[in-house]
């Protein structure tokens, strides 16, 4: 057998790694496994290439000549392009720890590790045994994930996309019973905003479990061909829920207040959603079709999809020229501005349809995939070459902790790696509190240490069969309950639990012969540990870092800045941009995320982090991305040529040369600059007081009136100065675009009433 299966120290290293790997599916840890065989590959390369130059390291230097300063450039490369190359983290870590160790040994003229020398492999080698124990974890962990049954994500992404779609057809009769009551219900509409919280939340999960999904089967055969369904139908889902949106906010009206024409369609509206909600989930469903994913011809079933998209779309079609019909019959001219919500509610309906009809379409076209590039882009995302935010802060901070930690391994721990290789294990991209995350990791690494040590000095570990069962139990326990913390908690205290586990485990398998306490062994493992996470600790609060309030407040200006440019776009008449809504959404949800951190900062003697304005501000760009997302898609047509025409700008014409085109989008930015400067000023904590935001209120009293007459303008233009015969749809998506010109207005409003309820 190879050293690393007789060797007690390695076989320890098993237990460490497989809980770095483990996770709770086939897919995550087989992605876990790769990346962490591929971090400790890179460091055995790298120590063999520095064997084959000065074969034995410093112990040989009589003999190869070894420089130390060739050494130590090899170690600054090695490290800085871990990275600077932005891998994933279990890449890094893996990388970062076995260079630590290996380098060490190298620089140690005192060492008796056995290195292989010029490329030959030896599996006894120091290098070779421990990626043999690498392996060895990675295996165990991924052979548990089909214990007792396997856990594959594909199942699990298709039953969970399934539930998805149930859950947002449960929404849409939400909608709707909402819409059906004489006046809107607060309760209700509380209750299907936070249904549509909970599915944007679950979709969101759902598109990274899919992208795993790739190293089930590598997209090879069926199980490639349902992650590429599942792709297309999370789109789809993604779309649906733009469209939700907007029936919900249109739906949220007091009818009786407004134009009151749909009321007499509420029935024929419900059934629309009823005839959606089949196509959607049930016998012969697109859920049925996307999860299924067999490599056979499925062309019978897409067909019968799409004759039941066909059918929809031809009902929301009768619902439209009904609702033409009743609003000729109850007297109201081609525009007004009681049936905005009326004119949106039934865009949204007929884009729900088209939508369907349109994902139906795309079932029949079956796609030839690449397997090759899609080989290479899972390498692409493993190592990729291209910065994040935040990238060269996180780079200078890791590299100076982790050259710190080494250079004081050598010249003052007499060539202990533990403070370079604790670094690793600590080193993360998460930016939070850090005093808080540091603390954190404190608990974690010191709990695992410590623990196992006070176990085996306290009971008889060691006494035959009887301290076996008790050995058995302790590991059963305690590993258990720190296994379920780092599965089951938040991302703010599972990697306590995480850390605590692995660092117990390699304490825990040990042969009893080196379980007998040592009080100073013990006292320098937790003495270098703690040492490595102050060091950590430090530069990461004297290095200048962005905090998570200020992380917020960068968001906050991002996102309101995106959204504004997407504004001037379709008032300039150019396409709004799918790119730049998604960068406008991921800065909203990111400040979200920022604004927890950042509620869990030390304040001291600052005042306290406003969560829920901030809260509700990143709710309110939300919403103003999914307006802007049925706005970019209210300006295309539905005749087929959609793509990269703009309609809606020739139903818009006259708004470059009329002077109330001008003075409502004036309003609307002068509005926008100074509500959101404002709230800036609120969340920096230095706003200038409450009258300026009611100055506000009194400014949008005035935009509201001119949009009335906005209202009227166009439907003059729309009945006598056109060219060809307006057709209905078109009259609608004009609708649309005054409607979310209205509602950005009012979002600007909630804006302003958050501020003042601080």
């Amino acid at each position: 057998f190879p050293r690393a299966y007789k060797d007690s120290s390695l076989i320890a290293m098993v237990g460490f790694w497989f809980v770095l790997t483990f996770w709770k599916d086939v897919g995550s840890t087989a992605r876990n496994a790769a990346q962490a065989l591929m971090g400790t590959l890179y460091a055995v390369l790298n120590s063999m290439i520095m064997n084959a130059v000065y074969p034995g390291g410093a112990k040989l230097a009589h003999i190869n000549g070894y420089d130390a300063t060739i050494a130590w450039a090899d170690l600054a490369v090695a490290v800085f392009l871990l990275m600077f190359l932005n891998v994933s983290d279990k890449f890094r870590t893996f990388g970062l720890f076995y260079i630590a160790m290996f380098m060490m040994h190298y620089m140690n003229p005192y060492s008796v590790a056995r290195f292989s020398r010029n490329f030959q492999v030896d599996v006894n080698g120091t290098g070779m045994s421990y990626l043999i124990v690498c392996a060895s974890g990675c295996f165990l962990a991924l052979l548990c994930t089909f214990l007792p049954y396997p856990r594959f994500l594909t199942t699990q992404c298709s039953r969970e996309t399934t539930d998805v779609a149930q859950a947002m057809c449960g929404l849409m009769s939400q909608v709707v019973e909402l819409y059906a009551g004489t006046q809107s219900s607060s309760a209700l509409h509380q209750k299907c905003q936070k249904a549509a919280d909970r599915i944007n939340e679950k979709i969101g999960m759902l598109d990274d479990k899919i992208a795993t999904m790739w190293w089930e089967g590598f997209d090879i055969g069926s199980q490639g061909q349902r992650r590429h369904l599942l792709q297309r139908f999370l789109a789809l889902l993604k779309q649906l829920m733009d469209i939700i949106h907007g029936l919900e906010h249109a739906a949220n009206v007091d009818d009786e207040a407004a134009g009151g024409v749909l009321k007499d369609l509420t029935g024929d509206i419900d059934e629309l959603i009823r005839a959606q909600t089949s196509i959607m989930v049930g016998p012969g469903s697109l859920c049925e079709y996307v999860t299924e994913g067999d490599s056979g011809d499925h062309s019978a079933h897409a067909s019968e999809v799409l004759r039941k998209a066909d059918e929809l779309a031809r009902d929301a079609k009768t619902i439209s020229q009904d609702y033409t019909r009743l609003r000729i019959e109850g007297g109201h001219k081609t525009m007004s501005v009681l049936l905005l919500e009326e004119d949106f509610l039934i865009y949204n309906l007929s884009a729900l349809a088209q939508v369907m009809r349109e994902f139906a379409i795309t079932l029949m076209q079956q796609e030839e995939m690449d397997y090759g590039a899609a080989a290479w882009s899972k390498f692409l995302d493993t190592v990729d070459p291209f910065s994040q935010r935040g990238n060269v802060n996180f780079v200078f901070r890791g590299y100076v902790a982790y050259m710190l930690a080494f250079i004081a391994g050598v010249y003052i721990y007499g060539y202990d790696f533990t403070l370079a290789a604790t670094i690793a294990l600590i080193l993360s991209r998460f930016t939070g509190s850090a005093l808080e995350r540091n603390l954190g990791r404190m608990q974690g690494v010191v709990l695992g240490l410590v623990l196992p040590a006070i176990a085996f000095y306290h009971l008889p570990t060691c006494s035959g069969g009887f301290g076996t069962a008790i050995f058995i139990a302790i590991i059963l326990i305690f590993e258990g309950t720190c296994l379920y913390i780092y599965y089951s908690a938040s991302a703010r205290f599972a990697f306590i639990g995480m850390l605590t586990a692995a660092f117990a485990a390699q304490a825990f398998f040990q042969p009893c012969d080196s379980r007998a306490p040592s009080a100073s062994l013990a006292f320098t493992k937790v003495t270098m540990t703690v040492t490595a996470i102050l060091l950590m600790a430090t530069i990461d609060l004297s290095v200048t870092q962005e905090r998570p309030s200020q992380a917020v407040h960068s968001y906050q200006k991002e996102a309101f800045t995106l959204l504004r440019r997407g504004l001037r776009r379709f008032y300039a008449g150019s396409d709004i941009g799918q790119n730049l809504l998604r960068d406008a959404q991921s800065a909203a949800d990111k400040g979200i995320f920022m604004a927890a951190q950042a509620n869990n900062e030390p304040r001291f003697w600052r005042t306290a982090f406003p969560l829920r304005l901030v809260e509700r501000v990143f709710d309110e760009a939300s919403d103003m991305c999914a307006d802007l997302r049925i706005l970019n898609r209210a300006s295309h047509s539905y005749n087929g040529s959609h793509k990269g025409t703009h309609d809606l700008d020739k139903l818009l014409g006259p708004r470059k040369e009329s002077e109330l085109w001008q003075q409502c989008t004036d309003d609307l930015f002068r509005q926008y600059d100074r509500v959101i400067s404002l709230l800036i000023r609120c969340v920096e904590h230095e706003s200038s007081g409450p009258n300026e935001a009611l100055l506000k209120y009194e400014h949008n009293l005035q935009a509201n009136d001119r949009l009335e007459e906005l209202v009227d303008h166009m439907s003059e233009y729309l009945t006598y100065n056109t060219e060809a015969d307006v057709l209905d749809d078109d009259r609608t998506r004009v609708g649309v675009a005054l409607f979310i010109l209205n509602s950005i207005h009012n979002r600007l409003d909630y804006i302003v009433e958050a501020i003042l309820r601080g």
